[in-house]
């Protein structure tokens, strides 16, 4: 039986604190359920599991509790979330509205309230790299110089220092030339320690209660935490919004990646001297040693990987799980013992003599660079752990000016060759570095598969847990109509793409805009959009495709600015997107969201199913198409007032056993197989 916190109480009643600062304030029971439950599993130590529907308000849902939790007690709270746009919300509206109620709550708790954003050194301005550049250009004329002369000027008024903060417009390039690098950090030795933005920032999170990342630098976080190294200041808790991304973020994290190019920027971190400690070490003969080693470990890499390269070139697919090892002997192991000794003798070379520290700590750093990248190329060139971990090969289609009757050479080949390498199974992974250390609470608007946690649960290492799943308090059934099609063809027969075509035609020229189009993969999503292109333009609607290169929010401000827009969309589309109202009023998802069978991960993960006597699709498939049509099937109703239709074309929603499953953990939205539903609706 749920407690409930007098305090919480106070602050989400009818005319209750919160009651004064939002307009028109309505209390919603299960946003008020799932701030006590946040603060009981504060309180206790425990994890939780909250699935919050879409309306519900689960931003105020943790942030309130978690902050008055954090004052209360002197505690610190990580906030991670997945996309740049909910950590906007939480710091323009949802932290300082708690500001506000902290201070009727308790006044002398507020004064001392602080919330920040952390985001890596790369974010920032490094001062002393971007004077080094002014001092170069002073004697080298370069292109930038009047860009890095304005950015100087510029300086003394920027508070925070990072890219955002800019006023002027600076090239990727050169910002990647005076951004803040581990690998060429001077820390305490650097003329600018002291008005360092990084630093800066660093001591401000020191003074924070609630921290505010996304997952990506958190799991950077705890990787180096295991290094001995950290981002974050100490946490006591952790809570995680758009949860149903976590996994996706940790193995991305954990993931190796090794090809010819990877070595090459090892190698040139010193040949080429981009780190101050490089620039320090004026020795020619250790640049013609390890010139030498590297030329004779590409050559060995090259070898290897030529022949795979040409070999996937001419097969159907770009990526192959590997089933055996590349090498049976480790005949790179040599090369890389030759280069860790070469630096390793001249670190100690340097230290007995007294040289710079900085020098001294940036070879330190360097020889372990070598080390896990060993560690890499030994991983995947000999297939180790493959139970464990997922090993494949990926070949890289060439660009124009690599177009393939031009290669001629096994460097080129091998250049076009990537590996990778992936824990299958990431859960005892986060068991192990985050659950049994911390307090952790998961919540997003999909985390269940009707109405069971244990999917997500199991996958992530949660053994015991508090759950909650709260509804929506949209009215479905007369907001939205979700229409399957009875005459949709199977995706895997021939027709289907036609049907695809004709049918999106048919739903468009209803809508006359105003629509959502989401697909699983962007070569299909190319080649409808290039079918329907000529005949969107004759019956003037306006369609935009979304390109991995154009950023989302850009994209989604065209499709807002008119009605008669129509969206093609794939993976960032099906969540996270915001479009209330009537800027909005159809979905049209084209088939179930399946993971790709021939994905490598996706293979090695139902192998290892299989190989354990589970049900593959069952255990896994089913349920990540389910979380992935929810979060499709979200982008429609975002508020009370909104209406309009979902459609799935893909009749196996009532062609195969599971579609009922499937169906069940949908939204209660009118379902229909007819498409005159949706004419009369958009007709009413």
């Amino acid at each position: 039986m749920m407690t409930y916190s007098k305090t919480l109480y106070r602050i989400f009643k009818r005319d209750g604190i919160l009651s004064k600062h939002v307009p028109a304030y309505q209390p919603r029971r299960a946003q008020f359920e799932m701030a006590n439950l946040v603060l009981r599993c504060l309180k206790q130590e425990t994890h939780g599991l909250i699935e919050a529907g879409t309306g519900t308000g689960k931003s105020f849902g943790y942030t309130l509790p978690a902050v008055w939790w954090a004052l209360k007690n002197e505690k610190r709270v990580i906030i991670s979330t997945n996309t740049i746009t909910l950590q906007q919300q939480l710091l323009e509206k949802e932290l300082p509205m708690a500001h506000k109620v902290i201070r009727e709550l308790a006044p002398e708790l507020a004064e001392e309230f602080r919330y920040e954003l952390a985001k890596g050194r790369s974010h920032y301005i490094c001062k002393r790299r971007l004077e080094e550049l002014w001092q170069d250009s002073l004697t080298t004329e370069t292109p930038e110089r009047e860009i890095v002369r304005q950015l100087r000027e510029q300086l003394p008024a920027m508070k925070k220092g990072d890219r955002e903060e800019i006023p002027l417009p600076v090239p990727p390039a050169l910002f990647q030339a005076i951004q803040g690098d581990s690998d060429d950090c001077l820390g305490k030795n650097s003329p600018f320690y002291k008005q360092c933005f990084i630093q800066n920032a660093r001591k401000k999170l020191q003074n924070a209660q609630i921290i505010v990342v996304n997952h990506a630098l958190f799991f950077t976080h705890l990787i180096l935490r295991r290094q001995g190294a950290s981002i974050l200041p100490e946490y006591d808790a952790v809570i995680m919004d758009e949860a149903h991304r976590v996994e996706d973020q940790v193995t991305k994290q954990y993931t190796y990646h090794v090809s010819i190019e990877e070595i090459n920027i090892l190698f040139n971190r010193f040949l080429k001297k981009r780190a101050h400690w490089a620039r320090e070490l004026d020795s020619s003969d250790l640049q013609q040693q390890t010139e030498s080693i590297r030329a004779r470990l590409v050559a060995k890499l090259v070898e290897l990987f030529a022949p795979l390269a040409r070999a996937l070139a001419e097969r159907p697919q770009n990526e192959y799980l590997l089933k055996k090892s590349i090498i049976a002997n480790n005949e790179v192991a040599p090369l890389f013992k030759e280069w860790k000794t070469l630096f390793a003798d001249k670190h100690k070379e340097l230290k007995a003599a007294g040289g710079e520290e900085e020098t001294v700590i940036g070879l330190s750093r360097y020889i372990s660079q070598i080390e896990q990248m060993e560690r890499m190329v030994t991983h995947v060139l000999c297939n180790e752990s493959p139970d464990e971990w997922a090993t494949w090969v990926a070949y890289e289609e060439p660009g124009a000016e690599g177009h393939r009757s031009l290669i001629r050479d096994d460097f080129a080949w091998a250049s076009l060759l990537h590996l990778y390498s992936a824990p299958i199974d990431v859960s005892e992974l986060l068991r192990e570095e985050l659950f049994t250390q911390k307090t952790v609470i998961m919540t997003s608007a999909t985390l269940t598969t009707q109405g069971d946690f244990s999917f997500v649960a199991n996958r992530m290492g949660i053994d015991e847990y508090e759950a909650l799943e709260t509804p929506s308090p949209f009215r479905y059934e007369q907001q939205a109509i979700l229409l399957v099609p009875n005459e949709a063809p199977s995706p895997a027969e021939k027709e289907f793409e036609a049907f695809l075509i004709a049918s999106m035609k048919e739903i468009v020229m209803t809508t006359r805009g105003r629509t959502f189009l989401l697909f699983t993969s962007y070569s299909q999503m190319n080649r409808v959009y290039e079918a329907m292109i000529p005949w969107l333009k004759r019956h003037g609607l306006t369609g935009l495709l979304h390109r991995p290169e154009l950023s989302r929010d850009t994209l989604l401000q065209q499709f807002r600015s008119q009605p008669n827009h129509v969206l093609f969309g794939c993976e960032s589309f099906w969540e996270g997107v915001d479009v209330p109202g009537d800027d909005l009023i159809c979905v049209v998802i084209a088939k179930l969201p399946f993971p790709v069978p021939t994905d490598p991960l996706t293979k090695a993960r139902m192998n290892r199913l299989d190989k354990r006597g589970q049900n593959s699709f069952r255990e896994y498939m089913l349920p990540f198409s389910i979380l992935r049509l929810k979060q499709g099937f979200g982008r429609l109703i975002r508020t009370r007032s909104d209406r309009g239709v979902v459609v799935i074309l893909d009749s196996r929603l009532h062609t195969k056993p599971y579609g009922s499953e499937i169906l069940a953990s949908l939204p209660p939205a009118r379902l229909t197989k007819s498409m005159d539903e949706l004419h009369r609706f958009f007709t009413s």
